[in-house]
């Protein structure tokens, strides 16, 4: 307990608490907790849980907060300064109600997904124009420009492509050593300054954001004390919804390597998009990406801290340690999960296992109440639409490419980023 761990968590990545439970397992009594164990993170102890009841524990408001819990070090290049996720109270709840208005609305989010598919469709032709392409650059670039022309953010189209990318490089590198943090940190102050202009010309009248839109709620959006939140802030909350979106794409390269694995789910999906004549919304491609997000590495972690002496699997959390919550190892719960390594889909089918607590992609509970991500139906619906067109679309693998990643690298991604080669077919006229 007294040796720090900071420097064993940024080189294990995903797999630092399975090896901490392990290592403490090897010498403690047989009785020990299956999940709990005390770590050492930046000089003071943190203790990890998991599992249904750690989700329990986790997103319990009487004993945990979200303020302070994630260090400024890495919540601040990802989230930004003021974002909703390091709130808690009335003021989580007022401030995250406009991401559930703009983000749970079935019919807007329909709106979005339509328009990703059309850009899809777009980048794949272009694909068998040429005879291939990479998926995660490709979807990085198509949720992009989907998610900012549904913000109701007027821009050209080169610039919708830059700030995709800057995005991206912002969610590559938050939590990356070295070159890539100081690319994700440069890239931050870029799209705040952007993101804070959009605001700040919406309130003076000299842009047009259409009503209802993602802009014009954020501009108008006030605190608990009735005042319009300040500029920097507002503009940090409109990335919160354009950023996260780009994340998908990383699943997105996932998905792709799923299919190659699970050719009877690509034969399942392409037939789904024939019979429905449409890649939106179908409930296999939803279930499929579910499995996706269950499988695959996307978020190590989540950070709470205890607002009062409790205990989990009888290790004591004394008010004031930092608890984490082991995303991955409560994904791959072999007692809430069926042979947990198993990629299969038929898990989500009609189960309603998306909303149960062992279930932690992009955080617990319900969105509307809990703090799951508000955009779970858009991120499960671009994921799904993507895999549901990568699945009826006549490519291959190109041989020799990598498809592993690092457990160590946070966020993870197919080093290759999946690229996938098509019969070129000519163009007409």
């Amino acid at each position: 307990m007294w040796l720090d761990q900071t420097v064993d968590l940024l080189r294990d990545g995903y797999v630092f608490t399975a090896r901490a439970r392990r290592e403490r397992s090897s010498a403690a009594a047989a009785q020990r907790p299956r999940y709990a164990v005390t770590v050492r993170l930046l000089g003071r102890p943190a203790t990890v849980v998991g599992g249904a009841d750690g989700v329990r524990l986790f997103y319990d408001s009487t004993r945990m907060r979200r303020e302070g819990a994630m260090p400024q070090a890495i919540a601040r290049p990802l989230f930004g300064r003021g974002a909703v996720h390091g709130l808690d109270g009335e003021e989580h709840r007022t401030r995250k109600r406009m991401f559930v208005d703009a983000l749970m609305d079935r019919e807007r989010v329909d709106e979005l997904l339509e328009l990703a598919d059309g850009l899809m469709v777009e980048a794949l032709q272009e694909w068998r124009r040429r005879g291939g392409g990479v998926v995660y650059p490709t979807a990085t670039e198509v949720y992009g420009r989907a998610v900012i022309r549904w913000a109701g953010i007027e821009v050209p189209p080169e610039v919708e492509a830059r700030r995709a990318d800057d995005l991206a490089v912002i969610v590559d590198g938050f939590a990356t050593p070295v070159m890539p943090y100081v690319a994700a940190w440069r890239r931050r102050v870029v799209c705040d300054r952007w993101a804070a202009a959009l605001v700040r010309e919406t309130r003076s009248g000299r842009r047009a954001a259409p009503e209802g839109s993602v802009l014009a709620r954020v501009a108008a959006q006030r605190g608990t004390d009735g005042e319009l939140l300040d500029v920097h802030t507002a503009g940090v909350e409109l990335l919160n919804v354009l950023r996260p979106t780009v994340a998908v794409a990383r699943f997105a390269a996932f998905g792709a390597v799923a299919l190659a694995e699970a050719p009877e789910w690509r034969r399942r999906l392409a037939d789904e998009v024939a019979e429905r004549g449409s890649a939106v919304g179908g409930p296999l491609a939803t279930a499929f990406a579910h499995e996706v997000r269950r499988v695959y590495p996307f978020v190590p972690a989540l950070a709470a801290v205890a607002t009062r002496d409790t205990e989990f699997e009888r290790c004591p959390i004394p008010a004031g340690r930092r608890v984490l919550l082991d995303v991955m190892a409560t994904n791959h719960d072999p007692q809430e999960w069926p042979e947990p390594s198993t990629f299969e889909p038929e898990r989500f089918l009609g189960t309603g296992a998306e909303w149960s607590a062992p279930f932690v992609p992009q955080g617990g509970g319900r969105p509307e109440s809990g703090h799951r991500c508000p955009g779970e139906l858009v991120a499960v619906g671009l994921l799904a639409l993507t895999c549901a067109r990568l699945a009826e679309l006549d490519g291959r693998l190109v041989r020799g490419q990598d498809l592993g990643w690092s457990w160590g690298r946070i966020p993870a991604l197919p080093r290759s980023g999946v690229v996938i080669a098509v019969d070129a077919q000519p163009s007409v006229g």
